[in-house]
């Protein structure tokens, strides 16, 4: 059986700004676990533990409070202006035998080829919505790129999807892009406009030539 994340969390007798203060200051870190029928438990877990989940990228973990766990999904995680200290997190409690729907993120690996000859890499579609079952969550998806010349993509529909993961999005939509130089596009740039500019200056001499003939 496939293991997941386990935090422990302890339940909340206090709440207010107070006291949320206290459990920061203390390392620990105001929760509120609901769905699935929960009561919408107000919880506080370990700051660091929390962290090491978030930087795995895990989307499912297990909440321990006492001896009993909850499977749950990171549903949202709030920072603080700095985007350091974490200040809040909610767990949504979840059915392994349910399909969920969840955001994945995308991710590249390698260098493109387009990219050595100066190009940009333009992952234009960082997350991708799915539907699977929880065990079967991805904690990302990724796709070479080394392949990749100027002017190439990648679309939604030609992403490496595990199996039993169904993707909702769009298979047409471009994700992945390499674009040409930004120098190259700024010339081309100019060259369209000295083209739109030449109807301007043969206005302008028609504008001349009627008033030479004014003049005679």
């Amino acid at each position: 059986m496939r293991k997941y994340p386990v935090i422990k969390a302890e339940k909340r007798t206090e709440k207010g700004t107070r006291a949320a203060r206290r459990l920061r200051s203390g390392g620990r870190v105001p929760a509120v676990m609901y769905g699935r029928g929960l009561p919408g438990e107000t919880l506080s877990v370990d700051e660091e533990a929390l962290r090491e989940i978030i930087e795995s990228r895990a989307k499912m973990i297990e909440v321990k409070i006492g001896s009993k766990k909850q499977a749950v999904l990171i549903k949202d995680v709030q920072f603080d202006h700095l985007g350091d200290a974490i200040n809040h997190v909610d767990f949504e409690g979840i059915s392994l035998e349910e399909t969920i729907r969840i955001e994945v993120l995308v991710e590249t690996h390698g260098t493109p080829k387009g990219v050595r000859d100066g190009g940009v890499l333009d992952v234009t579609h960082r997350h991708i919505t799915v539907e699977c079952k929880p065990g079967d969550v991805p904690s990302e998806i990724t796709v070479e790129v080394a392949h990749l010349d100027i002017g190439d993509t990648v679309t939604v529909g030609e992403l490496p999807i595990p199996e039993g993961v169904k993707v909702i999005d769009e298979p047409s939509t471009v994700a992945v892009a390499i674009h040409a130089p930004r120098k190259a596009v700024e010339v081309e740039a100019e060259e369209g406009e000295e083209e739109l500019a030449e109807p301007e200056v043969i206005s302008a001499r028609k504008e001349e030539e009627g008033e030479e003939s004014d003049e005679k």
